[in-house]
């Protein structure tokens, strides 16, 4: 790189600023023979960026901005996809079919220069886009269409970035559009002078750009149009006021030595006609000779100050304006003058008019003008006669342009539809291979998961088959063992009383009152049996029990008054609290009767004296009808109150009803729940709840 840098650095110096044309071409081919060698990608932007800049006023600087932007942005050197971007933009601007490479340009800049110097190059890049294509619509209603959409997209907040490259963008843009709608539709003659405030708030906001390379190129575009403005107005002191400012701006960009001493052939001057131009203009515009000579002469010789190739380019600009501002003062012959010695230069390939076509035909159409003005009729004759040629030659060259540009473009649209069609045929491909697979992978998915499942399903079956069995044999032996305590004592007894039958001396009366003992543990050990295998019923039973509606009023006056009648210690009161309404709840009748009975016993066997309260009350906004019995026996010790609903864990005195443990299987058939109250102290109180509705 040290030594492309001493090889870069020999050739400023032997050509430096004094560039003929001839060492001017052998410069260019020199670099081009080097370009062509080098392969280091840094070297070879450095090299374009000399070869751009060394053909700016020739066919080969756009297709050099090209290649340089291309592998400029592949090495992410921002500054010189910038210097390559404004020669595009102008060039591809006006032309619909450049639209997509335009964008590619513009995404590309957007992408890589966020973070860098060269930060809002994309923002500028849509408003010189925008603008040119404005600018170069000459139709009447598709200009205002543009124009109207232009506007409509400045005043949309969500399609722009809020900073300060955006908001130029967006002010300069909605001002030049705003030319075309004040002229078309409001007829203004003078239609920059209503878009002054917006453009020169744009050019105030272009000071907070921080980078002079990016606001030089942002500033340019609304000069010119600021500037349109006050010639219009006829404010020459708006415009020398704005000018100078613009010129002190170019001068401080061409003073940046760390950035343009990568571009020893900058051509420079040029940067500075456009404000010579404008001021000169609107000297015209006021008719002030005096300041038309001075600006002019400050002009030329600033222009004349150049050497070598830049010398002539310069002078091209010189002929120009002189022809043009001498045309408006009157002064034809003189302005003729200036025009046969541009077209020399024209005819000799020199200055930059040699790559702008449509200055060659203004320059002689121009020429036929001042010819008639001057009463020199036959040689404007002649004139006109060249400018139809020029005219045409220019607008065949412009349809061959455009032809092949169309054709390079249709065939490039049949390679990407043949490439879009074999890449369809490969995807679809693909894609079958895909769904083949997919659908083996998910055949073979959906057989584990089904055989996962009923292997899953099965393993659920044997384990709950297994747990039924448990409980089954867990409630066989709760059976056997409830019957056993259940039928124990009346068997004992009826064993006993049948022993004294068989006794000589017993009396008749005593026989009788041993017949009835036996006959009334007869009847205990039937209902203790009935009772057992009903609740063994119940605890095999899988389906929901069919409930109908009882009166719970009758059910339990009805269990209380048998329980009343059963034999027991004397001064037991038994009592029942009722809400006093009516009270119909869908249940299953025999099994609530048996769970209320149960507990009624079970308050008999532990209740010497005292009372039995059965209370019944409803809950509607719990849904809860809620059964009590209450005793004033001995109680549940602390201790015992956790297991009194397990199996066998009733007391020894023989009872009818069943245990409580068979009431909690019961209690949770009917939907319901049963517990024991643990802050009553006064004795025992088992609460019983169902559903009032199920």
């Amino acid at each position: 790189m040290r030594h492309f840098r001493k090889i870069l650095l020999a050739f400023c110096v032997l050509w430096g600023t004094g560039l003929n044309a001839s060492t001017h071409e052998q410069l260019s081919d020199s670099l081009q023979q080097a370009l062509a060698q080098t392969a280091d990608p840094r070297q070879r932007v450095a090299l374009l960026l000399n070869l751009k800049d060394l053909n700016e006023d020739s066919n080969l600087n756009l297709a050099y901005s090209i290649q340089l932007f291309r592998e400029a942005a592949a090495v992410r050197d921002t500054y010189a996809m910038t210097m390559a971007t404004v020669p595009i933009l102008a060039q591809y601007a006006p032309y619909p079919e450049k639209a997509d490479s335009l964008d590619r340009y513009i995404r590309d800049l957007r992408e890589l220069t966020p973070g860098t110097p060269e930060e809002g190059m994309d923002a500028y890049a849509e408003m010189a886009v925008t603008y040119y294509r404005q600018d170069n619509e000459y139709d009447r209603k598709k200009a205002l269409e543009l124009a109207h959409k232009i506007v409509a997209w400045c005043d949309d907040d969500s399609a722009h970035p809020d900073n300060v490259f955006h908001r130029v963008k967006r002010l300069m843009l909605k001002g030049h559009a705003g030319i075309t709608i004040d002229y078309y539709e409001k007829g203004v003659k003078s239609a920059y002078v209503p878009q002054t405030k917006t453009w020169e708030e744009a050019y105030e906001l272009t000071r907070q750009m921080p980078e002079l390379v990016v606001r030089k190129n942002f500033a340019n575009l609304v000069y010119f149009l600021l500037s349109g403005a006050y010639n219009q107005a006829c404010d020459y002191a708006g415009q020398v006021r704005l000018t100078s400012d613009f010129i002190a701006l170019i001068d401080s960009y061409y003073a940046l030595e760390d950035r343009l001493q990568r571009r020893p052939y900058l051509y420079r001057d040029n940067s500075y006609v456009n404000p010579y131009r404008q001021l000169i203009r609107c000297a015209i515009n006021v008719g002030r000779d005096d300041l038309i000579e001075r600006n002019f002469a400050e002009f030329r010789q600033r222009m004349l100050n150049a050497e070598g190739e830049n010398l002539v380019r310069n002078k091209t600009y010189i002929y120009e304006l002189g022809y043009l501002w001498n045309g408006i003062r009157g002064h034809y012959d003189q302005s003729v003058l200036y025009c046969d010695s541009l077209m020399r230069m024209i005819d000799q390939g020199k200055g930059y008019f040699r790559m702008m076509p449509s200055k060659i035909y203004r320059v002689n159409r121009d020429r036929s003008v001042m010819l008639a003005r001057a009463g020199r009729y036959d040689e404007s004759y002649a004139g006109y006669e060249r400018t139809a040629e020029v005219q045409d030659s220019i607008f065949s060259a412009e349809r061959r342009e455009r032809s092949e540009t169309i054709r390079r473009r249709h065939d490039m649209d049949r390679l990407k539809l043949a490439e879009t069609h074999a890449l369809i045929r490969n995807r679809m491909a693909a894609l079958f291979s895909f769904i083949a697979i997919g659908v083996l992978l998910l055949g073979t998915g959906v057989y584990y998961y089904v055989a996962l499942r009923r292997n899953r399903r099965l393993q659920a079956a044997i384990a709950r088959h297994n747990r039924k069995a448990r409980e089954s044999e867990h409630m066989k032996s709760i059976f056997i063992g409830t019957i056993c305590r259940g039928i124990g004592q009346p068997l004992e007894t009826i064993d006993q009383t049948s022993q004294k039958l068989m006794l000589a001396d017993t009396g008749i009366g005593e026989r009788l009152e041993m017949l009835g003992d036996i006959r009334e543990n007869t009847d205990l050990l039937l209902s203790t049996l009935d009772n057992m295998l009903e609740a063994a019923n119940l605890d095999s039973l899988t389906e929901q029990l069919q409930f109908e509606e009882a009166d719970i009023d009758e059910l339990c006056n009805a269990e209380l008054l048998t329980a009343s009648r059963l034999p027991h210690s004397g001064g037991v009161e038994y009592r029942i609290e009722t809400p006093g309404t009516r009270c119909i709840v869908p249940t299953h009748a025999q099994y609530f009767s048996f769970v209320v009975r149960a507990l009624l016993d079970n308050a008999a066997k532990f209740t010497s004296e005292g009372s039995i309260t059965l209370r019944y009350e409803t809950d509607p906004a719990a849904n809860i009808l809620r059964v009590s019995v209450t005793d004033t026996g001995c109680g549940i010790a602390p201790e015992r109150q956790a297991e009194i609903f397990r199996p066998l864990s009733d007391g020894p005195v023989g009872s009818r009803g069943l245990s409580l443990s068979l009431c909690r299987i019961i209690a949770g058939h009917l939907s319901g729940s049963i517990r024991l109250d643990a802050d009553y102290t006064g004795g025992a109180r088992f609460i019983f709840t169902i559903p009032l509705k199920p």
